[in-house]
């Protein structure tokens, strides 16, 4: 068992003898009781592994064949070793003193266990608090490797983080003991006997060596502890004299007892009063505060006191527990509340400096956020917790230093961010230093088609995804079978309940995500890692290698994330919809594989119909193979994240897919950048900017876009907010340059990606906006000719319009008014006097109305009254020019 250290927060959070307490014999034999326990309940239990508990007098109540000669070395062990150790190391501690003579005993005894299995996690337990005063935490060893991986000679050995060590001292022997404070948060590890001596790759990397080794050991072994918890108990004659708990264990209880309970506040609060140094209490404080402003939108002048009340709690618990990552988190997110309420009472005309307050807040703020990713980055690198935590706090920090004006910091912590996103996945990564010699499967490329008005590289290049084609598929029919049937196990499992981390669910859809299925099943986890080393990512390599303008990843690829799609059209029917599909957007990460796991009707009497991807790029032009399917089972189609999609309707049947979606590791060398997170960059950065002022937003945008100049949706959303934020009636000069950005930003977007109808429709708007601000504010003159302008608006709705049609048609729309395009062309037109075309166009949009049903709603309605004053303004002056 090895120490991994941070800062010390208490006097005395451990104690650790130099020998170990049990001999080889007595860990040997609780391993053995324990195996034959867990394999039985396994089969109960879904043969899932990962981590697993029991406690100790069960464990060996059921077992008749338990070797027992261990509980006298127990026995013996609490009493020489353990019981004076705790004495002699806290003699100052309020439960181990007083009159009444308090003893030491063990409330709960828990043997645990985890992993040993391919895709295993290095943690036994998670990092978290005990309850009683005290843990022991004994390593029992392992029995060597059990996992079916390649031969290691390091030997691998137990380990526990703590969050305020401060002492390395090397693996401990199996059998060895640390004793901690129950109010210590700690997590037991398996890590290899080398871990101190492996090379730390780049000290500002998560994806270390030692990381790396840390994984594989606890692949290869299944490892087990045995964990005591202790409190202390007074002895008294008098039968009716109950003795008072220790103070820690009361507020213990009290804190647990709060989580099923209405009146959670007043137990939490009796707790932090009970135990006055227990930074717990003040952190469920401050959280409970900040669920009760987030919930209730009735406060009025108790938000402040709230807010106050939630800072004040994640203060204090930061400065009784300065290396707990969730503290200074949370205390970021309470200081963003009061700051957002102070900006409300400014709005509001209140006499305050707000921004002096704005950038006191916001240092302080960042100040927390930058402590929460150090301590959750150090426990990330030891695998001693996962990356949601810290991937939250960058989120946070990144969004803080954008908000600050601190942009090339806030890009520093995005690729952090993103680097997170790349060890999200258990699934292997890709092995650069092997040279796979078995062949990958065929493809060929599906294109759209070109422009011939323009001479822009960008648009030559058509390639829009690559289907694979042949007898060689990426997965083999019996890959297909073993993935859908523990897809079916899962979805049998959980009755329906929605399992994805995705927000993004619609009726109709089941989606469980890959590493779960992975989780609970070894041997699939092995298939999918040696498809994804021998033919996904070579595939990719040779697919995309050749992209001057896009290089490939400079680091490995691996899996950013995996999902299983399951489409049930009957269920998406019911549910009033044409069918079970996903609505157009952009993926994360750099490529999507989507393999086909089920047979197209064409294919099958027993297939599905419809269904299918569907590429807006494909959109272009007179063709109508815009939805694409690979050609069979097994077959995928890759496309970039960047290329917007949409899973088209299902419309009968059952259609099951397996969507991969990859990124890139850091490369091993730290000078080299890894240049396909500009991509990730930039996608990270679009959202983050829609939460900043006009100002800031404007100039974040700008960065996204330097960061990835082939993206169109940074354009585009440039584009919204320079034409659609500002205020239409300022006729400064300032305002005219943005309307004209704006214009510019559109037809930007459009030469990156001539299929985005939204780009066309707001391209139009934006021409008739400036025109229109142009007449009011006597700038006609910097219009271009008036047959030009005509043409471009034209151009850009008719576009508009075409290509919404196809989308609407495939089951994708965008979502764009088309009965608003016909309005504002009507109008242009009209002002330019053509009353044919105006009154074709405005004819147009009644038809429009009906065709979706909307003709009740207050807009159809306000609609058609200006399209009915419009066709009067023509007839009249139609019959003006007949006298």
């Amino acid at each position: 068992m090895t120490r991994i250290s941070c800062a010390r927060i208490l006097n005395q959070s451990y104690q650790s003898p130099p020998t170990p307490i049990l001999s080889d014999e007595a860990t040997s034999a609780l391993r053995t009781t324990a195996q034959r326990y867990f394999e039985k309940i396994r089969d109960s239990n879904n043969g899932a592994w990962g981590m697993e508990q029991v406690d100790l007098d069960e464990l060996f109540s059921t077992d008749a064949e338990s070797d027992v000669s261990w509980k006298k070395e127990l026995d013996d062990a609490l009493t020489q070793n353990i019981y004076p150790l705790i004495r002699s190391g806290w003699p100052s501690h309020d439960a181990l003193s007083g009159n009444n003579k308090p003893v030491l005993t063990v409330t709960s005894a828990t043997l645990v266990t985890g992993w040993g299995c391919p895709g295993g996690k290095a943690t036994l337990t998670p990092l978290d608090r005990d309850a009683g005063l005290f843990v022991a935490h004994i390593d029992l060893g392992n029995d060597g490797q059990v996992a079916n991986t390649a031969s290691e000679d390091t030997p691998v050995m137990g380990a526990l983080y703590l969050e305020s060590l401060i002492d390395d001292d090397g693996p401990l022997k199996p059998g060895q003991m640390v004793v901690h404070r129950s109010n210590e948060s700690t997590s037991a590890i398996v890590v290899p006997s080398d871990i101190h001596s492996l090379e730390q790759k780049h000290k500002s990397s998560l994806d270390t060596v030692s990381r790396r080794q840390i994984l594989k050991a606890a692949e290869r072994t299944r490892h087990y502890a045995l964990r005591l918890v202790l409190t202390t108990k007074t002895e008294s004659n008098d039968e009716t004299d109950i003795p008072e708990a220790p103070s820690e264990e009361r507020s213990y209880r009290l804190r647990e007892t709060s989580r099923l309970l209405d009146s959670r506040m007043q137990y939490l609060t009796l707790a932090s009063e009970v135990d006055l140094n227990d930074a717990e209490n003040h952190l469920r404080l401050g959280i409970n505060y900040l669920v009760k402003i987030s919930s209730d939108n009735q406060l009025g002048l108790d938000e402040q006191s709230y807010i106050d009340k939630a800072v004040f709690h994640f203060e204090k618990a930061a400065a009784l527990c300065p290396t707990d990552a969730r503290t200074h988190s949370q205390l970021a997110t309470a200081l963003r509340a009061k700051l957002e309420y102070e900006q409300r009472l400014h709005m509001e005309g209140a006499d305050r400096d707000y921004d002096s307050l704005e950038s006191v807040y916001l240092n302080r703020m960042r100040d927390a956020l930058e402590r929460s990713v150090q301590l959750g980055s150090a426990a990330v690198r030891v695998c001693a917790n996962g990356i949601d935590d810290l991937s939250l706090s960058l989120h946070k920090l990144a969004e803080t230093l954008c908000r600050m004006g601190e942009l090339d910091a806030a890009l520093d912590v995005i690729d952090k961010w993103a680097e997170c996103g790349s060890l999200r996945s258990a699934l292997a990564v890709e092995d650069k230093n092997h040279q796979h010699q078995s062949p990958i499967p065929s493809f060929k490329w599906i294109q759209a088609q070109g422009d011939d008005d323009t001479n822009t590289t960008i648009l030559n290049r058509r390639d829009i995804a690559l289907t694979t084609v042949g007898d060689l598929r990426v997965f083999e029919p019996a890959d297909v079978s073993l993935l859908r049937a523990a897809a079916d196990k899962h979805f049998a499992q959980t009755a329906g309940q929605q399992t994805s981390r995705y927000t993004m669910q619609y009726e109709g859809n089941s989606e469980v995500h890959l590493d779960d299925l992975c989780s609970a099943d070894p041997d699939l986890k092995l298939r999918i890692d040696r498809i994804l080393q021998e033919k996904v990512y070579p595939l990719v390599r040779a697919a995309f290698g050749e992209d001057e303008d896009e290089p490939e990843p400079k680091g490995s690829i691996c899996v950013y994330d995996s999902i299983f799609v399951r489409y049930n059209a009957e269920q998406a029917k019911a549910a009033g919809l044409r069918g079970a599909s996903q609505p157009l957007h952009q993926d994360g990460g750099i490529y999507s594989v989507n393999i086909a796991l089920n047979e197209h009707l064409d294919d099958s009497e027993n297939g599905f119909t419809g269904g299918g991807t569907f590429f807006e790029a494909l959109t272009v032009g007179d063709g109508d193979d815009y939805i694409q399917r690979p050609s069979a089972p097994g077959h995928a189609i890759i496309h970039k994240t960047t290329q917007r999609h949409a899973g088209a309707p299902t419309t009968s049947g059952v259609r099951d897919i397996l969507v991969i979606f990859l990124t890139a590791r850091q490369p091993e060398k730290s000078e080299i950048e890894e240049v396909t997170w500009r991509v990730e960059r930039a996608m990270r950065l679009t959202p983050l900017a829609k939460q900043l002022s006009r100002e800031k937003l404007i100039s974040c945008l700008k960065l996204a876009t330097k960061n990835d100049p082939t993206s169109h949706a940074l354009p585009y959303a440039l584009g919204v907010h320079l034409t659609q934020e500002g205020d239409m009636n300022d006729p400064s000069d300032e305002r005219w340059e943005e309307i004209c950005q704006g214009v510019e930003s559109f037809e930007r977007s459009i030469v990156l990606n001539p299929a985005d109808a939204r780009a066309h429709y707001n391209l139009g708007m934006a021409l008739s906006d400036r025109h229109k601000y142009a007449m009011r504010t006597r700038r006609m003159h910097l219009l271009p000719p008036p047959q030009e302008a005509a043409e471009s608006l034209i151009n850009a709705l008719e576009t508009a319009i075409q290509l919404e049609i196809k989308c609407d048609e495939a089951g994708c729309s965008n979502g764009i008014n088309i009965a608003e395009a016909f309005l504002t062309l009507g109008d242009f037109v009209l002002r330019l006097k053509n009353f044919d075309l105006a009154r074709l166009y405005l004819n147009q949009v009644e038809e429009c109305i009906k065709g979706v049903g909307d003709t009740g709603e207050d807009w159809a309605q306000s609609m058609l009254q200006q399209v009915s004053a419009m066709l009067d303004y023509i007839h009249e002056n139609e019959a003006i020019v007949k006298l």
